[in-house]
């Protein structure tokens, strides 16, 4: 199934013309969805004076398998170059599929495309490493990669790729089977990119892995907005590292007290006791003492209760100006 979405561009002669050359787009990429819902679409973006710029395909079976390699490939037979954002959710991606998308993204009339989520997608490690080298040719403002197995290799080929990127902005990660020594490589590739917001939940960066990571954060000052770190292991479960929560803590705590950038962190999900738990608190306070502005702390509630109701009522964003003002009566 493909969604189609819009957004308004220069009035133009040519609208007719693109209307036209994306229907020959539907009929040869006709697996990909039905001529009826791109005709209906098309004719209502051309009444509205919007160009289809959204394409997402949602969904696979196997009696009609959908290619993104197809889309990519008639897009491209039509030259039509309004597109800005591809998805693809729970749809299974080949090498060669890849391969026509990387082509795609590395011609300059495409460079604009700004949005690219591959989400269980089911990459391989050809994939992956043929799509990162594509990544620094283009205007990508967001990737989105989650659930799939990228491990530490690929999390190299991803820092090497996007070393000196200065357009990526939001970089998604979300179960992708990275461990500890994915940590490090995080922390490099903020120190060398644009990167504002960093999704790695569900992934095994454990109390190492997430004390570099924070520690990178608190040491050269970058400015992060959002690090989701839920579900990663941050426990003491593995033996003999009892303490790994709470000198982890401590570095969240160094963070949180000097940062004047993040807007939200999420540390759900990973099991790290009291102890620790105050060391955030206690920063949450230093922090309000300071004056910074708040933000938004998540974490578990396996946790004594009233450290746990300190933190979130500190780690709740200031709701000042979001309300709606009451009328005034007429004559007061």
């Amino acid at each position: 199934r493909v969604r189609l979405s819009h957004y308004p561009p220069r009035v133009t002669s040519s609208k007719q013309w693109y209307q036209r050359r994306v229907r020959v787009a539907a009929v040869q990429a006709d697996n990909l969805f039905t001529s009826q819902t791109i005709e209906d679409d098309l004719k209502q973006s051309v009444e509205q004076n919007k160009w289809i710029s959204k394409f997402i395909l949602n969904g696979y079976t196997p009696n009609r398998p959908i290619s993104l390699s197809h889309l990519v490939m008639a897009l491209r037979a039509v030259c039509y170059m309004k597109i800005r954002e591809i998805y693809s959710w729970r749809t299974p991606v080949s090498d060669s599929d890849i391969v026509e998308l990387a082509l795609l993204l590395e011609t300059p009339c495409w460079k604009n495309v700004s949005v690219i989520e591959l989400v269980d997608a089911k990459l391989s490690d050809f994939a992956l490493a043929r799509l990162s080298r594509t990544l620094p040719v283009g205007r990508l403002k967001k990737l989105v990669l989650d659930y799939n197995s990228i491990k530490d290799e690929g999390m190299a080929n991803l820092l090497v790729c996007l070393s000196g990127n200065t357009e990526l902005q939001h970089l998604s990660l979300n179960y992708c089977n990275l461990s500890q020594e994915s940590g490090e490589l995080l922390a490099e590739l903020l120190t060398k990119s644009a990167i504002l917001h960093l999704e790695v939940t569900g992934n095994s960066l454990q109390c190492d892995g997430a004390a570099t990571l924070i520690n990178t954060l608190t040491t050269q000052d970058i400015a992060l907005k959002t690090l989701l770190l839920a579900d990663n292991g941050i426990d003491a479960h593995d033996s003999g590292k009892d303490r790994g929560p709470y000198l982890c803590a401590k570095i969240i705590r160094r963070w949180l007290t000097c940062t004047q950038y993040l807007e939200l962190c999420d540390l759900r999900d990973n099991e790290i006791g009291d102890l620790a738990a105050r060391e955030i608190m206690d920063g949450l306070m230093d922090r309000k003492t300071a004056g910074l502005k708040s933000l938004q702390f998540l974490v578990t509630c396996r946790m004594d209760a009233t450290i746990y109701k300190t933190i979130v009522s500190l780690g709740k964003k200031s709701g000042k100006g979001s309300g709606k003002k009451k009328k005034r009566k007429k004559g007061k």
